[in-house]
């Protein structure tokens, strides 16, 4: 028998010279990168997105890892933007220099989703983007971007279209429409959006306030929104900002005959809800990413044991973070199995690829997960709902409405509720 020495080869040949097979390797994770506002304003949800996150992963992981990688096991990292941009650039490059992450996924806020997938290209490591909707973040011509979630265009679309639906409706409705929007990247590209829709379909603009996230205190606000007098009003905030603008806007008892309209942020987040009295948000519509009455008639098992393992941890029920962490996850492993590598380019050919029409990754909602030129998903969508009766029940689009649900519209004065 020959003696090999070099790179281990002596047990393989000794194991072949008596007949052996070589064992075969264990197949090794797959890690993927995430950056999250873990801490800071933002926290709560992107906790709400990491657990969404862990439990897919939980779930793929016990039904046998990437088949098409040998069982390969998906291996989460966990990195905190703090919700901020130079952080989540510096914490994306850390991820991919140190941690040799096959992939991305972040990073909720888009001020830093915009740098921090920017960093991602430089490197060509491929980003799916989970939650942030600036426009721009597809629009840069990027190859290793790619977004399933709604774009800002699409929100702003949605809160119009749920408004004239409701006008089609019941022959009432709105004239003039406020907006209240924090000054950073989402506030902003939400707001010129509602700006044009408006526009082209006949509505004014009363109110035009934006503000610097980590309010204090909104009373020079409340009174130009009492001023200015919308007849309804669209709110962009994340969590705190909500929470104190709740909270002052039912102290005041401003009446806006047809509601505020929330797009999402910190009125999707379940911590808001626990953190103001029920009757401050009575008739809050919100622009959802995930259908939130969806789980009292979902039989599916795979939904029904992640909402288990989700509700065991965060004690309440799977919400939209949670949804797209989820979503993230399952989308990852089509991907994976397509790709049968963790080779980064091979990955990205995949996601280019993708066109996904059942199953966990369209959990959130879509019908449909399929990227265009730009890594946009086009099939997004998210619902709007309206709070009746202490639930949040989906009232747009009204094939989304469950029989028993009568949106309320417009909504009752504070004197009569």
């Amino acid at each position: 028998m020959i003696r090999q020495i070099l790179g281990g080869t002596l047990v393989l040949a000794a194991a072949a010279a008596i007949g052996l097979a070589p064992a075969k390797a264990d197949p090794q994770d797959v890690t993927v990168g995430f950056v999250l506002p873990l801490s800071g304003g933002s926290a709560t949800i992107g906790n709400q997105t990491k657990l969404g996150a862990q439990v897919a992963a939980e779930q793929i992981n016990a039904a046998g890892g990437i088949a098409s990688l040998g069982g390969a096991k998906l291996k989460l990292i966990f990195a905190d933007s703090q919700s901020k941009p130079d952080i989540g650039a510096s914490e994306t490059e850390r991820l991919i220099q140190r941690e040799n992450v096959a992939l991305l996924v972040g990073a909720y806020n888009s001020a830093v989703t915009f740098p921090a997938s920017e960093v991602a290209e430089r490197y060509k490591t491929p980003w799916i983007v989970t939650g942030a909707v600036k426009d721009e973040i597809t629009e840069r011509g990027f190859k290793y971007v790619f977004r399933p979630n709604n774009k800002a265009t699409y929100d702003a679309r949605e809160q119009l279209d749920a408004i004239d639906l409701l006008k089609k409706e019941t022959g009432k409705g709105p004239s003039s429409i406020g907006l209240f929007y924090e000054g950073t990247d989402w506030g902003r590209s939400h707001a010129a959006n509602i700006k044009k829709f408006a526009k082209e379909r006949g509505y004014t603009i009363s109110l035009d306030e934006s503000f610097p996230p980590n309010q204090v205190d909104f009373t020079a606000q409340m009174l130009k929104i009492r001023a200015a007098k919308p007849e309804a009003l669209i709110v962009v905030a994340y969590t705190p900002d909500h929470l104190l603008f709740t909270r002052q806007y039912f102290e005041n008892k401003i009446n806006i005959p047809y509601g505020i309209h929330s797009v999402g942020g910190g009125s999707e987040d379940p911590s808001f809800y626990k953190a103001v009295p029920q009757k401050a948000v009575d008739y809050l519509f919100v622009q959802e990413d995930w259908q939130i009455d969806r789980l009292k008639t979902d039989t599916d098992p795979r939904v029904v044991d992640a909402n288990t393992r989700f509700k065991a941890q965060a004690g309440y029920d799977i919400n939209s973070y949670g949804a797209q962490g989820i979503s993230n996850i399952y989308l990852i492993k089509d991907v994976l199995e397509r790709s049968a590598s963790a080779d980064r380019e091979k990955i990205r050919d995949a996601l280019a690829a993708t066109d996904i029409t059942s199953g966990m990754p369209l959990i959130v909602g879509y019908q449909r997960i399929k990227f265009d030129e730009q890594g946009q998903n086009t099939f997004a969508h998210g619902v709007i709902s309206e709070n009746i009766g202490g639930e949040r029940r989906t009232i747009w689009p009204s094939a989304n409405r469950a029989p028993d649900t009568k949106p309320v519209w417009p909504v009752p004065d504070w004197s009569a509720r």
